[in-house]
């Protein structure tokens, strides 16, 4: 994902996790919020994951998920995706379908259904 797109600050990410709404399956929970500039992500993975080795590779099958609906995302939002549990032993295919359906339920993907 490129740099443009990253949430760097912890006082963002905080600021989302308070005023924002959210949505949530069994791999992950999705804060959103409205951003008068233009789309940005971040991505939490929690040391109840795993060692270093699983959370790494949670977060960059979050990432690349994230990265291919970037387009059909509504770019006047930020995003937090935060992994539970069960995403560390879900396919990147799994991940990427469940990322998908729960930005659809929330009203997120611009253009309606998600492929």
């Amino acid at each position: 994902m490129q740099a443009r797109y990253r949430l760097t600050h912890n006082s963002a990410f905080n600021y989302i996790y308070r005023n924002g709404q959210s949505a949530a399956n069994r791999y992950m929970i999705i804060f959103f919020t409205k951003t008068r500039y233009f789309l940005k992500a971040g991505f939490s993975v929690s040391k109840k994951i795993g060692n270093s080795v699983e959370r790494n590779r949670t977060k960059r099958r979050l990432r690349e998920s994230f990265r291919a609906l970037i387009p059909r995302l509504n770019q006047k939002y930020n995003y937090v995706i935060v992994a539970r549990d069960g995403a560390k032993t879900a396919t990147y295919a799994e991940l990427s379908d469940a990322m998908k359906r729960t930005l659809q339920k929330a009203g997120l993907i611009v253009g309606g259904q998600a492929e």
